[in-house]
């Protein structure tokens, strides 16, 4: 599930509560919560939900919250009007329960992101000029979440750019040697491939030297070097890509 199909789920278990308030004592109103999430994702499962409009469609076959709480108190006789109120803090660690260590009020934004989501039209287009906002928000929690990733990416994408810095491409590939969440593909990749461009770009050189030494360093300061930039520029980018859809835990060696 992406990440903005899960803030979706849990903004809709947080409604859910909202409306379970005063209704449910605090820890039947966060075992309900807690068997709703297990129902709802393997729901989710099942149908293969992975995307926000997939995961939307799911949600909206358990109905709306007031009525998933009007069916959960139906035998109740309503409202529970003799529960004292609660403050936030007592109800924190049910909501944990059942969000999984989540806050369980929904933030501003997450709300305002569920109500645009409900409102589209049905095939799922994103009002223009506002699709790019989850994309930057999972692109800022990867930085956050592995900032020495971030850090080889960039020097990937410098030693590429920048002639003059080309150099830089051993320091940002012996951070993805060493680093335990890239996959063991993505560590053989980014480093191999620049050297396997290097040398390629090298055996293209047309220039001329009495000796060997000589040849490797004309070709390698002339073609070579060319290889080795395009090389880091792509390498940088897919590894860019690939840091946006980590999720935190490291890789398999």
């Amino acid at each position: 599930m992406t990440e903005q199909a899960e803030r979706m789920l849990l903004d809709y278990l947080s409604r859910v509560g909202d409306a379970a308030y005063g209704r449910l004592p605090a820890r039947r109103r966060a075992a309900y919560l807690a068997d709703l999430r297990t129902r709802v994702s393997r729901a989710c499962a099942d149908a293969g939900a992975e995307r926000p409009e997939e995961v939307r469609r799911v949600l909206r076959s358990f109905g709306d919250p007031a009525s998933l709480v009007a069916r959960e108190c139906g035998g109740d006789g309503g409202p529970r009007a003799a529960e004292p109120p609660r403050t936030d803090a007592e109800d924190a660690p049910a909501a944990r329960a059942a969000t999984g260590n989540r806050r369980y009020r929904a933030a501003p934004w997450r709300a305002e992101s569920a109500a645009s989501g409900a409102g589209r039209p049905a095939g799922g287009a994103a009002p223009a000029g506002r699709g790019r906002l989850p994309d930057l928000a999972a692109g800022a929690g990867a930085v956050r979440r592995h900032p020495p990733e971030a850090l080889s990416v960039v020097l990937y994408l410098v030693s590429g750019a920048v002639g003059d810095l080309a150099f830089l491409w051993v320091l940002g590939a012996s951070m993805v040697a060493l680093s335990g969440v890239w996959s063991r593909a993505d560590r053989w990749g980014a480093v191999c491939g620049p050297i396997a461009a290097t040398l390629v770009g090298m055996l293209l050189w047309r220039g001329e030297a009495d000796y060997i030494d000589q040849f490797i360093l004309g070709s390698l300061l002339d073609t070579g070097v060319v290889g080795l930039r395009l090389a880091a520029v792509g390498a940088g980018l897919y590894l860019a890509v690939r840091l946006v859809t980590l999720r935190g835990a490291p890789a398999a060696r």
